[in-house]
């Protein structure tokens, strides 16, 4: 019979595992975090049918020049403090909404927004040169929305 021989783990081996152990304990460094102000969109729902010559509302929201998406902040027990280094936004005047139907537009109003959350209302009547079927919605910022016109 043999002796029982002594496992024996080289240095390398201990140098090794050490460094795993040592870099699944260590934090990632994470890039600096950035926040970003909401675009502007419309508060309507995402199969929305317009009739012709009838009366129509259409809202949005966050239609603001600037945002306060730069703030340093100091929190000490019982206080904390935000200051924004960037200008209050302000709510943007004379918004179009246009209808595109193949290679015709119509605008369809201008309005301005209001308040911080910049909230604007259109209303408006779809003309009736418009053919049932579907068409967008959009904007001046870009944003836009399918409907279907009856």
């Amino acid at each position: 019979m043999h002796a029982a021989r002594p496992f024996l783990v080289k240095r390398s081996w201990i140098l090794l595992a050490t460094m795993l152990f040592g870099m699944a304990l260590a934090p990632f460094p994470q890039p600096p975090a950035s926040a970003s102000c909401a675009a502007p969109f419309f508060d309507a729902p995402q199969h929305l049918v317009v009739e012709r010559g009838a009366p129509t509302i259409l809202e949005g929201r966050a239609f603001v020049d600037g945002c306060h998406d730069n703030e340093s902040c100091s929190a000490v027990p019982g206080c904390s403090h935000c200051e924004s280094t960037d200008p209050a936004p302000k709510p943007m005047e004379d918004v179009k909404l246009r209808l595109r139907q193949g290679n015709r537009t119509w605008t369809l109003d201008n309005a301005d927004a209001g308040g911080p959350a910049g909230r604007v209302t259109w209303r408006f009547e779809v003309p009736g040169t418009v053919r049932p079927g579907r068409a967008t919605l959009f904007d001046d910022t870009g944003e836009s929305l399918r409907v279907r016109v009856r």
